[in-house]
């Protein structure tokens, strides 16, 4: 009977978790790590933490406190001490992970990398301006490297002075389009890529076939470098962004 009870309440105490956990879940999913930077920027790894707090601690908690001899009042009280930890740490993790979900996608020398909300956030960059650079979410963009004495000079303070990477300087930053032909040779090999990974042509064909384009080499490839893992990034000759690949 003890037992019984103990797993009656966790299992309420789950299911309202679990709810809050699925709400989560699409909000990381859908919003602030779309793919494919849901699993190269973090998304995957914020949600095990969100999992481990909000599914399986707090019900955890309430299952080894929970007891027919309380009181309700002891009952609630316990349970009710464990739901505002529960909230505190969650709470704490969804604010990492919006300070840390990819707000612009940067091309720097021969590649793409994520830039996160937090790298932006200080320096006090809004993402009003980066709308007004790219229409895309996240903000495809490119960082404009100069070669004059004055420019070279402020990009090496900041990354030695004040540890911000040249992806990360917004005062480099230039819309892609208008930057799109000094990139073009940086661009992938797509048939070496297919002798390495042979599952490559199989994700390339709907992306392909939504866009009627009907030879692979009629488009563009480059790298898109993140913190967890690397995916292709696929555009058009008019660096209209069409999609991604996992070569992986």
């Amino acid at each position: 009977m003890k037992h019984l009870f103990r797993l009656k309440v966790a299992s309420i105490h789950f299911c309202v978790s679990l709810g809050f956990f699925l709400g989560i879940f699409y909000l990381l999913r859908n919003f602030w790590f779309p793919e494919p930077y849901f699993e190269n920027s973090g998304g995957w790894q914020g949600i095990k933490i969100v999992a481990s707090i909000d599914v399986v601690l707090g019900p955890l908690l309430t299952l080894i406190v929970s007891s027919p001899k309380k009181s309700m009042r002891e009952l609630i009280g316990d349970i009710g001490i464990i739901a505002a930890l529960q909230i505190i740490a969650l709470l704490w993790g969804i604010y990492t992970l919006h300070n840390q979900r990819p707000v612009a996608v940067v091309f720097w020398e021969d590649s793409f990398l994520t830039v996160p909300a937090q790298a932006l956030s200080d320096q006090n960059y809004g993402l009003d301006d980066l709308s007004a650079i790219s229409h895309t979410w996240p903000p495809l963009i490119y960082a404009e490297k100069s070669y004059k004495p004055a420019d070279l000079k402020k990009m090496l303070e900041l990354i030695i002075k004040d540890k911000i990477p040249p992806h990360h300087q917004t005062w480099l930053y230039r819309p892609l389009k208008e930057h799109f032909s000094e990139i073009k040779s940086k661009q992938l090999n797509i048939d070496e890529i297919i002798a390495k990974h042979q599952d490559v042509k199989n994700q390339l064909s709907p992306i392909l076939q939504k866009h009627h384009i009907n030879d692979i080499h009629d488009v563009l490839y480059f790298l898109l470098q993140s913190k967890y893992s690397n995916s292709v990034l696929i555009f058009d000759q008019q660096a209209r962004y069409l999609g991604y690949i996992n070569p992986d």
